[in-house]
């Protein structure tokens, strides 16, 4: 499309206004740009190593897994020695504690001939001995834990901050062991069972507290520091040591070795990098990118480059599906491959044409990748796909097709997907090692999943280009659809008001559509818009020759009078079009149809009865503006020709074929399609489908050689 035409656009915004916007997303994109320099490798263990040889330039360690660290630390927590503490001077607090309950019970106890035998000063004494030998052996009370591990327990004994050592159950005395000595003790003692059961009462009372208990502070200590101990490194490899070489199998020590390397790499090439020239780097990528993709849109999509709207909502998906990326690339659950990218193509293609769509997808996916530093399996898969859903045509006019399409991405993405992976493999399921080893992981099944998920997605679209229409002033074949059907009030009151004209525009309607799927434009378009294009012929239908009978109301009216009243359908159509709330892209076809043409017949007339007059050729003259697309120019040159052609009486063939060539050349004399992007040849394809339609509408006979004298028997 040539300047002048965009300078005609109906709709424009300032030159300001679009560079603010590109400068808006390119600034908004720099906000997802890396801040440090990446390994440049991808590797996976189990595949091949498709990259140049591969030596260590620098000493660096070779990290365990974290697995193995976490194995390491629970076979330590296994060993370690549990830690107990011995109260010395807990005996001297038993045993007044002894005293006293003694005391306390003697007072209320009675006697027998054998427990008074002794005196209360003897059993005191018994007592003391008893608790002398328990908590000189050390009474111990085991953890929970520990208590299964009685008969071989081993621990570590503190006496205040002295460390006596290591030392097992059969060095101390458990409360089991204290109470079969007590037992044993009593009854080797006392001949008579009450006299023992006092004074067994009692001291199973104070015996039921340990002098050796459990210290976890101190064995929590020791943990830790068995627990730092832990070194983080397998191995180290040597500055100038191989890695690995090329095509080389990535098995599990390589791996860990890659591993190591990338993280050790990261961290010297970031301590050394330039932060300023990283950012401008990406910033020179992005504005390269958003600025071709800019020219691309003034050039081929000047519709969309010159509408703040539609140029919005273009920079606005873009927009949105960087951050999108960057999101999902920060939550490691997720793959990226459920990003539904085709999303994109499929509302694009819906408001507008299928080379923006494509070259909108292509911006997006490389972009993306850029700011993920993705390989080209990914961009050649999404590219792939997007590609299909360009070429199948992906529309929402029919909910059936559209599911048609979807199936047809998820094949695409299946296919595409599971190509790349047998080539990158070379083999579909896992190749393990007599050890058991994974040796190549073969295909990623699993990935299959996030593609699945990823088309289902992709369903969300439907509902989107509703909302996007109502939002940012598009028209989707959904409405156009609704639009174009008869029970429109619109449509019902244009059939009531003025039958005439809406036979008018059901023929307009036949051929332009047909002469616009000729040329492979928007066919559903054009075919909606003949249906209004004349709307504004109801407020007056009578003043129009397909609504009159035999009376003509412009016999009353002067040429001016009459061309003002032809001309008002046009601003009484945008009148009522903005009433019904018609979309913006109808309203243009109302106010294109006629272009800037004169109502020719009251102008010659005008002449003729006033040839001394000079006349304003602007009282006769249509406002326009010109058609500035495609369907505009067809259905100009389809209401002229459909109006012309009811003058022709019995039409031949060649008259028709004149009546085409004649006001198409008339139109292109007039200028009225300079500000369309039609070329000769679609021109030509044009008037074919015109020429044979009209034929067919008007009943054209074979004229035959004898025709004249034919038409005399007749």
């Amino acid at each position: 499309m040539s300047l002048k035409i965009i300078q005609n656009s109906i709709h424009t915004i300032p030159h300001i206004v679009r560079l603010i916007l590109l400068g808006t997303l390119v600034l908004f994109v720099s906000l997802f740009f890396p801040t440090n320099l990446d390994f440049d490798y991808d590797f996976e263990q189990g595949k091949r190593w498709k990259h140049h040889d591969l030596k260590a330039p620098f000493d660096f360690p070779i990290k365990k897994t974290s697995q193995e660290i976490s194995e390491e630390r629970t076979k330590i927590a296994n060993q370690i020695v549990p830690y107990y503490r011995w109260d010395k001077d807990l005996i001297k607090d038993q045993k007044e504690r002894f005293k006293s309950i003694f005391h306390q019970a003697w007072t209320i106890y009675e006697p027998t001939d054998s427990l008074a035998l002794m005196d209360s000063v003897a059993y005191i004494q018994f007592g003391f001995d008893v608790l002398d030998h328990v908590y000189h052996k050390r009474l111990i009370e085991l953890q929970s834990e520990h208590a299964e591990q009685e008969d071989i327990f081993v621990f570590e004994l503190l006496d205040g901050n002295v460390d006596l050592g290591e030392h097992t159950t059969a060095d101390v005395l458990t409360n089991k062991a204290a109470m079969q000595f007590l037992v044993d003790t009593l009854y080797s003692v006392e001949e008579a069972l009450t006299e023992s059961k006092f004074l067994f009462d009692i001291l199973e009372e104070i015996i039921a507290i340990p002098n050796v208990v459990f210290d976890s502070i101190v064995t929590a200590k020791s943990r830790q520091a068995a627990f730092n101990s832990i070194s983080p490194y397998r191995g180290m490899v040597k500055a100038g040591d191989p890695i690995i070489t090329k095509d080389r199998l990535i098995d599990s020590v390589t791996y860990f070795k890659l591993i190591s390397y990338k993280k050790k790499y990261n961290q010297e090439i970031n301590q050394n990098k330039n932060s300023l020239l990283i950012y401008l780097g990406y910033l020179a990528l992005t504005i390269a990118l958003i600025g071709i993709f800019a020219f691309f849109v003034q050039f081929y999509s000047p519709q969309v480059f010159y509408n703040i709207r539609h140029l919005s909502l273009v920079l606005l998906m873009i927009a949105g599906y960087a951050y999108l990326a960057y999101i999902v690339n920060g939550i490691y659950i997720l793959d990226l491959y459920v990003i539904p990218f085709c999303i994109i193509p499929i509302i694009i293609i819906n408001f507008f044409n299928a080379q923006l769509a494509l070259f909108t997808h292509v911006i997006i996916v490389l972009l993306v990748s850029m700011l993920l530093s993705l390989d080209y399996h990914f961009i050649l898969i999404q590219i792939l796909v997007g590609m299909v859903a360009v070429v199948s045509k992906l529309k929402t006019r029919h909910l059936s097709d559209f599911f048609v399409s979807l199936l047809y991405i998820g094949i695409a993405y299946g296919a595409g997907f599971l190509s790349l992976e047998i080539i990158h493999a070379g083999t579909v399921f896992p190749i393990v090692s007599a050890n058991g080893t994974v040796i190549e992981e073969g295909v990623r099944w699993h990935m299959l999943g996030w593609i699945l998920f990823n088309v289902f997605l992709t369903l969300l679209s439907y509902p989107l280009i509703p909302l996007l229409e109502k939002f940012f002033g598009l028209t989707s074949d959904i409405t156009l659809v609704e639009l174009g059907d008869m029970d429109h009030p619109l449509l019902k009151e244009l059939s009531i008001r003025a039958p005439g004209t809406l036979q008018h525009s059901l023929q307009v309607a036949n051929l332009s559509e047909a002469a616009v799927k000729a040329i492979g434009a928007n066919s559903l378009l054009v075919k909606v818009a003949a249906l209004y294009h004349d709307i504004g012929k109801m407020s007056n239908p009578h003043y129009y020759i397909e609504n009159q009978n035999d009376q003509n109301p412009h016999d009353n009216l002067t040429c001016l009078e009459s061309a003002k009243m032809i001309i008002n359908h046009v601003t009484e159509g945008v009148r009522l079009a903005k009433k019904h709330r018609l979309p913006t892209v109808l309203i243009d076809f109302i106010l294109t149809h006629h272009g800037t043409t004169r109502v020719e017949f009251f102008y010659r007339t005008y002449q003729k009865e006033n040839p001394d007059l000079e006349i304003d050729p602007a009282d006769f003259t249509y406002p326009g503006p010109k058609p500035s697309t495609k369907e505009q120019a067809i259905l100009m040159m389809a209401d002229s020709l459909e109006a012309a052609s009811k003058s022709l009486k019995s039409p031949t063939e060649e008259d028709i074929n004149d009546l085409v060539d004649n006001i198409i050349r008339g139109k292109i004399t007039m200028g009225q399609l300079e500000n369309t992007n039609l070329s000769f040849r679609e021109l030509e394809t044009v008037k074919v489908v015109f020429k044979k339609l009209l034929k067919s509408m008007n009943h054209v006979r074979i004229a035959y050689p004898n025709d004249d004298k034919h038409k005399n028997n007749t």
